[in-house]
């Protein structure tokens, strides 16, 4: 934390002197980014980008995405980006092997990269050539919602787990495994293990798949959904089964991520512990604003600049559906939930 807002103090103070003559500048930065339209995550990071665009007057920002994500579609619209020869690119690191190609090649053709949402997780001298990352630490995202389950454990508030799932819908997505390490540890902790399971991102192939594997393995009682899309399928299918997800019931038990109207209106009714938030608009303003710095005046931050995890639940959710809603809008936060 003190590490974010040491970064965030230094970029806000120097933000202001620049304001004055940001008016004069007219550079291109594109954010290139796996999630889309249908994702209500996306509406935070584009809403923070013109916010970055207000502020700085001749400064253009342009987000590419696709819904019909793959590690193979998200490539192809980088290179794209990177064909048109921005002044900067931001970018989720979802498979350091794959893209270091392709973003060194970027970074050694002059154009400056900033790491957002995910990070490479490997040392930083073998690392991608990234000015610096902004954004959640995955790993650490699953630690610390595997220490709220502990918490609320000993509290005597939910069962304790005997044994727990992963739900995973991308295999090839490097962050959605470091927040199932983070969870693993965590539970190794009271002696409890995790399984990881590949469930992918169609929701009825997700379902079947969840319930077969429920069905041989009777001893798991929490499932950890590590996308705000697969908790609504998650809790169905163990619903379903007879595994009595409510929370009031103490049966099985649904934790997951992010603050989307899923995440939040599950937690709402009972039907999820916990979820949390990554700081998404900071994640979409701060890459900008660094990719900025870095062109006027040569400079950026030195170290990560770490926006989350901050856990969300019953004390902090009616907080999180109104910030959500008023960045979305009403109508969108409603078509965005598919319980």
């Amino acid at each position: 934390m003190k590490r974010f807002l040491g970064a965030l103090s230094l970029l806000l103070s120097v933000s202001f002197a620049e304001a004055v003559f940001a008016q004069g500048d007219h550079y291109r930065f594109v954010m290139v980014s796996h999630i889309g339209s249908n994702d209500p995550n996306m509406n935070w990071l584009t809403t923070s980008m013109k916010t970055f665009e207000e502020k700085y007057p001749g400064v253009k920002t342009e987000y590419l995405s696709t819904n019909e994500y793959s590690l193979q579609n998200f490539i192809a619209i980088l290179n794209q980006a990177i064909a048109t020869h921005p002044d900067g690119i931001a970018v989720p690191i979802l498979n350091s092997e794959a893209l270091q190609p392709i973003l060194d090649k970027a970074v050694s053709s002059g154009i400056p990269v900033v790491a957002f949402n995910i990070s490479d997780t490997r040392p930083p001298d073998q690392r991608i050539k990234y000015l610096t990352y902004v954004g959640g630490d995955e790993y650490l995202t699953g630690t610390k919602l595997g220490e709220y389950v502990i918490e609320q454990v000993n509290a005597g508030k939910i069962p304790k787990p005997t044994k727990m799932m992963c739900a995973n819908h991308d295999a090839t997505h490097q962050g959605l495994k470091a927040r199932c390490r983070g969870m693993t540890d965590a539970m190794k902790k009271i002696g409890v293990s995790v399984d990881e399971l590949i469930i992918g991102a169609d929701p009825a192939r997700a379902r079947s798949i969840m319930q077969s594997y429920l069905s041989t393995h009777k001893d798991v009682n929490y499932i950890f959904s590590l996308g705000t899309l697969s908790c609504p399928w998650a809790y169905s299918v163990a619903d379903q089964m007879g595994l009595k997800p409510k929370l009031s019931d103490k049966g099985l038990t649904v934790v997951t991520v992010d603050d989307s109207p899923n995440s939040l209106e599950g937690i709402k009714d009972g039907k999820i512990l916990a979820s949390h938030s990554q700081g998404f608009w900071l994640q979409g303003y701060l890459p900008m604003e660094i990719l900025y710095f870095y062109k006027k005046m040569g400079m950026y931050p030195l170290t990560d600049v770490i926006t989350g995890p901050v856990v969300i639940n019953q004390s902090n959710v009616d907080q999180w559906i109104k910030f959500v809603k008023a960045i979305i809008g009403e109508d969108a936060y409603k078509k965005q939930i598919t319980w």
